[in-house]
């Protein structure tokens, strides 16, 4: 068939791999977005993930800011796509694109559908707790994640699973999801089910201030939210010391933790009569060779991994060999 691919982020590289290494199919084109700045000053601009290896590949790239553009729709009409394929590309459809392909616009979507629906689905699924998710084939509409189902794959979600780790799981369950549903086109055997309207929801863009930790939530809740924005846009907090060693609260990146010491060793308090029903939430109760135990609402958590403001990721116990967590530290919220 011929086909055209869309996609943007590392997430698309296994289903472009996949469907170039697959010889029933031919890719007439790779659309994806432009390059964009990136790093800390933004003075360089970078190609998406895509655009390399679709380069790498010899294969024919389309950079546009809007996919619904008349010269752009007149040129894929031209090429006359039996299918067009999208995974995490990034940009709503408009009526006239999905009327482009003579079969179907396809997308690979990264939850179980109906449920997040949207841009953030992996984090999301993390922060709320589910136990499993997967990736959903849909039959692009025009409402966003709104199309009849077409095939799915589902995975559980480990209780310490970052939303980096589930991605990279993902991402290859869509590429093995893809081929699946185009042979399933080859051979006209393909199935639409229409989604459960009473059971969708949507997921927004997250935003750098969703990461801000709240201490006063339980120790589970705060462990999803750190899981979930692993690796980014990275959960963070603040650190307040005692009065008497001074100095600003200092920001920090909370990057694993954990709800049990594992290793069974008791804490080393900072304060013997803390507990964590009378500490307020965010103290520190001590360390062990684990962590960093922290209060939270109805428990404690442990802090394994961080990156201090100015400093480069370490485990907690690389952490305390060079930070002394004096009586009166805290983690706030500010």
């Amino acid at each position: 068939m011929n086909i055209v691919f869309m996609g943007t982020p590392e997430f698309a590289l296994p289903s472009l791999r996949r469907l170039a290494d697959d010889p029933g199919h031919r890719i007439s084109a790779v659309i994806t977005q432009p390059d964009r700045p990136k790093g800390r000053h933004l003075k360089h601009t970078f190609p998406p993930a895509v655009k390399q290896l679709a380069e790498e590949l010899g294969l024919r790239v389309i950079q546009v800011e809007n996919v619904n553009e008349p010269q752009l729709i007149n040129e894929l009409e031209a090429i006359g796509p039996d299918l067009i394929v999208i995974v995490a590309f990034g940009q709503k459809l408009s009526r006239e694109f999905l009327n482009i392909p003579k079969k179907d616009c396809v997308n690979i979507h990264a939850s179980l559908l109906p449920k997040y629906r949207g841009a953030a689905p992996i984090i999301q699924a993390i922060i709320d707790g589910e136990a499993k998710t997967g990736v959903t084939a849909q039959r692009v509409a025009y409402e966003l994640d709104s199309g009849d189902i077409i095939d799915k794959e589902v995975v559980e979600i480990g209780p310490n699973d970052t939303a980096g780790e589930l991605e990279q799981k993902l991402s290859e369950m869509a590429g093995d999801l893809l081929i699946k549903v185009l042979d399933a086109y080859e051979r006209s055997a393909v199935t639409y089910t229409p989604q459960q309207k009473e059971l969708a929801c949507y997921v927004t863009r997250i935003k750098k201030e969703d990461a801000l930790i709240d201490w006063g939530k339980t120790p589970k809740e705060i462990h999803n939210l750190v899981r979930g924005m692993n690796p980014r846009p990275g959960a963070f907090t603040f650190l307040h010391v005692d009065a008497d060693v001074g100095g600003p609260d200092k920001r920090v990146i909370i990057l694993r933790t954990s709800l049990s010491d594992r290793q069974g060793g008791a804490p080393q308090p900072t304060k013997p009569e803390k507990t964590s029903k009378s500490a307020k939430h965010g103290t520190v109760l001590g360390t062990s060779d684990h962590g960093i135990q922290v209060a939270a609402q109805g428990g404690t958590l442990w802090i394994t991994e961080l990156k201090p403001e100015g400093g480069d990721k370490m485990t907690a116990q690389e952490y305390l060999r060079g930070h002394r967590l004096t009586d009166g530290a805290c983690f706030v919220s500010r």
